[in-house]
């Protein structure tokens, strides 16, 4: 396709589109990403990930909790596509904008799992302006990338899909090497990136530190310095207690915590209580 061909792309609009009531709630769905940009614009976008308890009933306690979206993991948890399709499903019912970290850099994967109705991808280990703007091919249609379209029935509740998409789709690029800090001028300048996130584990472990340690929070308030303006930054963050100052230093794409270790808090919380309860009650016996 040449050049002089792609705003025509772009601009395509689909003869096939409906109107009614369930192509709205659809079309809501597939583009919930406008919503994240702008909570983000805002202030902050809080989410979370899912990785140890990936079912329906988690995002939707994740939406009842009250969180703004959520991280579906397919790097580091036992979700397969099968499991992918339903959880997507699931956090969208919920009004949960849903972006989803794939495993590796397979050609295809990222247009695969935007197909599916993912909201946006969190490609991980980004070290360069080269993998950055190769994942923005991969996800966004032309004439800023080249998304392979398939005219899916869900596209059919948008007059205009690709526009609509490209628009919405929100793409988040992790930074989590030593290499990536040295060129971060270089990734965040790439057309098309929503956020440069932090990745402080691997960030950790590729500066041959512990994780938690003050060298790799020192490169993130770093990162905050070398990207003045352009992308939105992102962080994990552990402690929810830590979400204003993070705030305070612009990171507005806030993963805080994730679903097996809230789980575990919570439980712990409730045994320790109620064990508190009972030692208080024999005391008094």
């Amino acid at each position: 396709m040449s050049m002089k061909e792609k705003p025509e792309a772009g601009n395509w609009r689909n003869p096939l589109s409906v109107e009614n009531a369930g192509a709205a709630r659809i079309a809501g769905s597939l583009t919930l990403g406008r919503e994240l940009r702008r909570k983000t614009a805002a202030g902050v976008a809080l989410g979370t990930f899912v990785i140890e308890t990936p079912v329906p009933a988690t995002v939707n306690a994740l939406a009842l909790a009250g969180f703004d979206f959520v991280v579906l993991d397919m790097e580091h948890s036992t979700i397969d596509f099968t499991r992918l399709e339903l959880l997507i499903a699931a956090s969208q019912a919920a009004g949960l904008a849903t972006l989803v970290r794939p495993w590796g850099e397979d050609t295809g994967l990222i247009g695969k799992i935007l197909d599916m109705g993912a909201n946006g991808i969190m490609a991980p280990h980004v070290d360069s302006p080269e993998r950055a703007r190769a994942v923005v091919e991969q996800a966004r249609y032309a004439p800023q990338g080249s998304r392979g379209l398939c005219p899916l029935t869900k596209y059919d509740s948008l007059g205009e899909p690709l526009q609509a998409l490209n628009e919405s789709t929100y793409v988040v690029i992790q930074i989590e090497g030593r290499k990536a800090l040295g060129q971060m001028a270089g990734i965040a300048a790439v057309a098309g990136i929503d956020a440069v996130f932090v990745g402080p584990y691997d960030l950790a472990m590729s500066m041959g530190v512990p994780p938690g340690s003050a060298q790799v929070f020192a490169a993130a308030e770093k990162l905050a310095e070398s990207v003045p303006g352009g992308p939105t930054l992102g962080i994990y963050i552990d402690d929810p207690a830590k979400c204003a100052d993070w705030a305070a230093r612009r990171f507005a794409l806030q993963v805080v915590s994730f679903d097996g270790r809230m789980l575990s808090n919570g439980a712990r919380s409730v045994a320790t209580q109620a064990r508190q309860g009972l030692r208080t009650r024999n005391s008094k016996t």
